[in-house]
């Protein structure tokens, strides 16, 4: 395998979740020493730790925790502590298999550093040293120091660990409370530059909080000159039935870890409370942001050179962009384009739906979205629901295609069968992964991301399949996503060069709030020339505004407009100014963009023909059939 740091750099890394709550989940009492296991139990711990592999972890961490000579003299296994360090990388070596690195996990001694006295610490510093040189001669790739309460004795522990093995990576982990506060108050932002300064090259956080917490920890460690790994606990415990319960399900878990992802953390794992459930619950939102590999073998992008994000330019499509579509010739003319997404039904009817776009056609909206399982949930495919709405009535719909269900061959035949149906409008995702559903246990397949499926269809418009062959040009219009207000801002404006190289026609952002979030963006994409469609999405009421901000990946709704919304409540009042701040956001922008696409909540047209009102000097609606 290519050494840890050059794995990293090249994308994010999984690492595994807890030992020792697994442990005691699967009968070892807390009062027994962990550590002792790996030669008492080997195969209970080579069981966790190859749950944990076939879970998808790549960093798989040595049940040495508690092995220095200061916590194990508490059992009465000081005299053990150089068998046991070597024993478990051994095994956890053999579990590994090439297959993960084995990070040499060190916790504190126990020491209480702020009260220490000199020779405590030189105590403290002595179990460190031989420890890690114990670990380091064994063979891990990494040196992990986890879970340290006390800034001073983490400094301390890197400063040994370099020393000791210089050519090995040091990961450093603080923990924070539940005010998001370091050791004697510190921000993360000055955990972080002391973390550096001591010379650790990973940084970042686990243990004593749950993800939500390690979130906002984690983005304030970021841009620090190094690399961040978070490993939340899954929550905060509570006692049932005698039992230590940690109460964030797998599924919580893989949401937090794609806004983690984002937010540009390099690292995920778990910590207390975790299992491999979580770890394969985070691989879902691995595989999308994509994750690094740890051989050389090409990821399945890179296996067709055509599609990947740094091969040449696709050619020209064949058919120009005003002749594809009803939509298409309003952008080509620098018309203002309007659309509003509606939700495919959960079973088979679309009665409503119809309905719904009647409506629509009434007030002189012509061109609606349809979701391809937003949310990760369960509905009818919205390739039927389109080619329907598309035969049975006068909307053009707007179809939208990610690439989280369907693997590399399905793609192509998905966006064949679309321009056989007549469909030409596509909105290219990655999609949401499916542990943000209401089937958690699905397989997400992200053979490739937004932009690998860019090219595809780029390439398909140009007459050309991804194997490079002649085909019958596809006319399709090329629209993706992007959010104005991403927490990993510049990775965003990297992504959307790419996705603009790749084929992108249009761009369809994520809601918007803030007039300001847009202005800079439309500032910083201008170069692009990128033609934009602001997404609007009126808010419901002040608990859908809250879920909306927290609990969505690339949602972001300003502290005042949360406030707004917290006053007006539920109800008529709450809509109605969810319907007031859409009107503004939407006020604010119109001049600047090239159309806007309303997403109303529970498929509420009405809401998103009422948006409209403040548009009449932009957008000419259609005539109504």
């Amino acid at each position: 395998m290519k050494p840890f740091l050059h794995t990293l750099a090249e994308g994010p890394i999984l690492f595994d979740g807890a030992m020792g709550s697994l442990l005691y989940d699967r009968g070892v009492l807390h009062t027994r020493s962990y550590d002792e296991l790996v030669t008492a139990q080997p195969d209970l711990i080579a069981r966790v730790h190859r749950d944990y592999i076939d879970a998808g972890a790549q960093v798989i961490e040595t049940d040495t925790f508690g092995a220095n000579r200061i916590a194990l003299a508490r059992h009465g296994l000081a005299d053990q502590m150089a068998t046991l360090n070597k024993a478990a990388v051994k095994l956890a070596r053999e579990c590994a298999a090439g297959r993960a690195y084995v990070a040499g996990a060190v916790g504190p001694t126990g020491v209480r550093f702020a009260i220490a006295s000199e020779s405590e610490r030189r105590r403290a510093r002595m179990a460190l040293a031989e420890q890690i040189d114990t670990l380091v001669i064994a063979g891990v790739d990494l040196i992990l120091l986890e879970t340290f309460p006390s800034i001073l004795e983490l400094e301390l522990a890197i400063a040994v660990a370099k020393e000791r093995g210089p050519k090995v990576p040091v990961v450093a982990q603080h923990v924070f409370d539940l005010q998001c506060k370091g050791d004697g108050g510190l921000a993360p932002a000055e955990v972080a530059e002391r973390l550096v300064n001591a010379g650790a090259d990973v940084i970042g956080a686990n243990c004593g909080v749950g993800p939500a917490e390690l979130y906002t920890v984690a983005t304030g460690m970021i841009g620090r000159g190094k690399p961040v790994i978070v490993q939340p606990n899954a929550g905060m415990p509570a006692a049932v039935e005698g039992r230590t319960i940690y109460v964030a399900n797998p599924e919580h878990f893989g949401v937090f870890a794609r806004r983690l992802l984002k937010s540009g953390v390099r690292a995920i794992g778990g910590c207390c409370g975790t299992t491999p459930a979580h770890i394969q619950a985070m691989l879902g939102a691995f595989r999308m942001l994509g994750g690094a590999r740890l051989d050389d073998a090409p990821t399945p992008t890179q296996q067709v050179p055509s599609i990947t994000s740094g091969a040449a330019a696709p050619r020209p499509a064949a058919v120009p962009l005003a002749e594809r579509s009803r939509l298409g010739a309003r952008i080509a003319k620098g018309e203002f384009a309007v659309s509003v997404e509606i939700t495919a039904p959960a079973g088979t009817d679309l009665t409503k739906t119809k309905q719904q776009v009647a409506t629509l056609l009434a007030a002189g909206v012509d061109i609606v979205n349809i979701a391809d399982g937003p949310r990760a949930s369960a509905r009818m495919g919205n390739l039927a629901v389109c080619a329907r709405l598309a035969a049975e009535t006068a909307v053009e719909p707007i179809l939208h295609v990610c690439t989280r269900d369907r693997n590399f061959l399905g793609l192509v035949a998905h966006l064949l069968g679309a321009q056989a149906l007549g469909l030409r409008d596509l909105v290219i995702i990655t999609g949401d992964p499916p542990k943000m559903g209401d089937y958690p246990f699905a397989t997400p397949v992200y053979d490739v991301d937004s932009i690998g499926l860019l090219r595809m269809a780029a390439g398909l418009n140009a007459g050309v399949d991804p194997a490079g062959k002649p085909t019958a040009p596809t006319s399709f219009v090329l629209a993706t996503g992007a959010e104005p207000g991403a927490a990993d801002y510049d990775r965003e404006l990297r992504r959307l060069e790419e996705k603009k190289a790749a084929g992108a026609e249009l761009v369809m952002t994520q809601p918007v709030y803030d007039p300001r979030t847009l202005e800079r963006f439309l500032d910083d994409t201008a170069g692009l020339g990128l033609p934009m469609m602001v997404g609007i999405l009126p808010l419901a009421s002040a608990k859908n505004a809250e879920f909306l901000h927290n609990e969505v990946p690339g949602m972001a709704i300003p502290a005042d407009i949360r406030a707004r919304m917290a006053k007006a409540g539920a109800g008529a009042e709450g809509r109605a100014e969810g319907l007031r701040i859409a009107q503004e956001a939407l006020a604010a922008v119109k001049h600047k963009v090239a159309g806007v696409y309303i997403m109303p909540p529970f498929n509420r047209v009405e809401a998103a023909i009422a948006v409209l009102d403040v548009a009449r000097d932009r957008w000419q609606p259609a005539v109504a059939p």
